[in-house]
């Protein structure tokens, strides 16, 4: 039985101009109170396309904006093959949608909330999503300044921003000790390992003087976990507080990524090096050759839910 669902990817987005948050979520309102038919959201974004708005879901005030949008070439024809070919080759054809139909060329979903947006594409990219809103707000009347906007990854920003915000209470790491004190690290190794490897040496040393097989791999089978904490945590010292933060902002800055470790802020958020990612990949449920566009909505909503518990979020 073949897998009823797709592999998609959400991206956490925000509007911005100027560097400033740009709220779009009033403007996509505006626009599609004063464009309630499907069709009169078409708009040709300049590639011979034309893109309109699908499906949305606009409800309260409260809520966010969830969004459909879809792209289509008028008259296109859409390439075919014979699935029983006689020869060695098979010679492609096109066909042509039915009478009063067009074949989709792409789509995109979108969860807007003030300046926060979830994204994803499937033959939509974000930029083209930017020009389409851009021209469309200018086209319902919106504001010119308004009108002026970015979609930007938030991906750098998130676990600086929320050390910068409530600092760090400590970090933790955890490596196997064997192979952290026997291997020579580079000098370009990470903070991470550096600091894995100065522990695990002592931890090594122990067994150093009857360094027998069995002890190098029960040494294989050890756990190193190594904590660097704030003794008395929001009581501590201003320099020990400024001091560790400092070793959490160098691990998440480091080029090569300090794998294995995990961050707690002094409010008792813990950023993992995994579990902090502005994307995230989820399966959703088939429909044709494409995807309902329901279960995207739901695992939007979810996601955005999940970026908000964590604090997470840009303010």
């Amino acid at each position: 039985m073949s897998d009823n669902s797709k592999s998609k990817t959400l991206h956490y987005l925000r509007s911005v101009h100027d560097g400033q948050p740009r709220n779009i979520e009033a403007s996509i309102r505006l626009m599609l109170r004063r464009r309630r038919v499907c069709k009169d959201t078409e708009l040709d974004p300049g590639d011979q396309s034309i893109m309109r708005i699908q499906h949305r879901r606009v409800s309260t005030s409260n809520n966010p904006v969830l969004l459909h949008l879809v792209k289509y070439v008028p008259g296109e024809k859409a390439a075919t093959l014979d699935p029983e070919p006689e020869g060695a080759e098979d010679e492609e054809g096109a066909q042509r949608p039915p009478r009063g139909k067009e074949f989709k060329a792409g789509e995109c979903f979108m969860l807007v909330n003030d300046a926060d947006v979830i994204f994803c594409a499937s033959g939509i990219t974000q930029a083209a999503a930017r020009v389409y809103f851009r021209q469309f707000f200018a086209e319902c009347g919106v504001e010119k300044e308004m009108c002026l906007f970015d979609l930007l990854p938030a991906a750098d920003l998130d676990r600086l921003a929320i050390i910068r915000k409530h600092g760090v209470g400590s970090i933790q790491l955890g490596s196997v000790a064997y192979e952290a004190s026997r291997k020579l690290l580079p000098d370009n190794s990470t903070m991470g390992r550096r600091l894995l490897k100065s522990v695990s040496d002592q931890v090594a040393a122990l067994v150093a003087k009857d360094d027998t097989v069995l002890e190098q791999r029960a040494m294989e089978d050890l756990i190193v976990n190594v904590e660097l904490k704030l003794q008395g945590n929001t009581h501590a010292d201003i320099e020990a507080q400024r001091s560790i933060d400092k070793i959490a902002v160098a691990m998440l800055s480091d080029e090569q990524g300090s794998e294995g470790f995990t961050i707690v802020t002094r409010d008792g958020n813990r950023l993992s090096d995994l579990s902090v990612k502005l994307h995230k990949r989820i399966k959703v449920t088939s429909y044709n050759n494409s995807v309902e566009h329901t279960s995207v909505w739901t695992a939007l909503s979810n996601y955005y839910d999940e970026l908000k518990e964590g604090k997470l979020l840009e303010t």
